[in-house]
């Protein structure tokens, strides 16, 4: 299969972009040809000024990426496109280039930038559906995108448009959503429900059988508020016979290190940016690693790397959590905000150590199964060619239509 994949890398690269590149590789080795439409966010700080306003101001609508898009696809003829992300340089501009040029079309929505212009449904220290409920310029009065309410403006425009015009609803084939949490966003926004299909990520590496572990629990992931990272902080202060690593960068950083700095928190320690095999063994010799997040997480790949290493997962039920961890199998669940309910949840992994090195053989198990490259390859491939499928029917009806219509005019 000829298969042309269409991301705007991010200025700070994540798991998203991860994602993107892993199924690039997945697919070329086992036979498939990937093409790549792309560009990446770092290059706007080398810009000229007058560039960057432009590619600012082009946000909702890039006019140039279309012709060249249109151009490339004309060029390279691929069977499929998979659109990943489209912001801000690319533009939901491209979703009618596509659709003018015939080819069918897959949009794998790792945020909720559909749906929300920040793409987190998380705004001011709370959880947001204030653009689902009212209208796409909550975000404007919000300054819901980096705090200035003319980027979000204009991202609020570029979403808002995108339904208005049926771009989202018409020009996209299918949508791939990680969880049936992602699923029911995507219909109450108005996306058909035939076509959306249930597709998570998947990881490569797995542990043979589940490490040696040491008593310490691991926060893996961006230092922000909506992660949580006050509520596991409150947490661990009250459970000091578990030391707590935070294993990140981010705004809350400087935050952290004063609240870690104070007597009875000396258990408590920052290890910065990590990667590699000094973030393989961290999560593998880990107790527990923790997900606290107080926004709707979609399908973080920490907490699916965690299982595939063999260590249990705390994580607070809100999105697309609950749907990646077993309460009592593979981890343990509790209320997001709720800080002693996650005091509990760490004192049960360090102080019942048969029922957690259980858990952390069941979050092996189940991880080889669940989220194996092969089992997504399968499901990836067949979202493709039921795109393709759908492109196909289309194309016949239309030509059905303009058929009909002829001989109704030559009578």
């Amino acid at each position: 299969m000829r298969i042309l994949q269409i991301h705007n890398f991010y200025k700070v690269p994540g798991g998203e972009c991860g994602v993107v590149e892993a199924e690039r590789r997945l697919l070329e080795e086992h036979g498939n040809t990937v093409l790549q439409f792309a560009v990446d966010s770092r290059e706007i700080d080398s810009m000229p000024l007058l560039k960057q306003g432009l590619a600012f101001v082009q946000i909702p609508w890039n006019v140039g990426v279309a012709r060249r898009l249109v151009s490339f696809v004309h060029k390279h003829r691929p069977d499929v496109v998979h659109v990943h992300n489209v912001f801000p340089l690319l533009s939901p501009s491209v979703y009618h280039a596509l659709s003018r040029s015939g080819v069918s079309v897959v949009q794998t929505v790792h945020n909720y930038r559909f749906l929300c212009p920040n793409g987190l449904f998380y705004v001011k220290g709370k959880v947001c559906e204030a653009c689902q409920e009212q209208s796409y310029w909550a975000a404007v009065k919000n300054c819901c995108v980096h705090e200035s309410m003319i980027t979000s403006a204009l991202y609020a425009s570029a979403v808002a448009w995108g339904w208005r015009s049926g771009t989202f609803s018409s020009c996209i084939d299918r949508y791939i959503a990680l969880n049936s949490f992602s699923f029911g966003k995507l219909v109450a926004a108005g996306v058909p429900k035939d076509k959306v299909r249930v597709c998570g990520n998947f990881v490569s590496n797995f542990s043979e059988a589940p490490p040696a572990k040491q008593p310490y629990a691991l926060y893996l992931g961006r230092l922000s508020a909506e992660k949580g990272l006050k509520t596991l902080l409150a947490a661990a202060g009250s459970v000091p016979e578990l030391s707590l690593k935070l294993a990140g960068t981010g705004p809350l950083e400087a935050d952290l290190r004063r609240a870690i700095g104070v007597p009875g928190m000396e258990h408590i320690e920052l290890v910065g940016h990590v990667a590699g095999e000094t973030k393989r063994r961290l999560i593998a010799e880990a107790l527990c690693t923790a997900a606290p997040s107080e926004c709707y997480e979609n399908f973080p790949l920490s907490v699916v790397e965690s299982l595939a290493l063999g260590t249990p997962v705390i994580a607070s039920r809100i999105g697309g959590l609950p749907e990646l961890i077993e309460h009592g199998q593979t981890g343990l669940l509790f209320s997001p905000t709720d800080t002693e309910s996650l005091a509990e949840c760490l004192r049960r992994i360090v102080r019942r150590p048969t029922d957690t090195a259980a858990m952390a053989a069941c979050a092996l198990a189940t991880a080889r199964v669940r989220f194996s490259p092969q089992c997504h390859l399968d499901q990836l491939l067949g979202i493709y060619r039921d795109a393709m499928s759908h492109t196909e029917r289309n194309a016949k009806a239309k030509g059905e239509r303009t058929q009909q219509q002829s001989v109704a005019f030559r009578r």
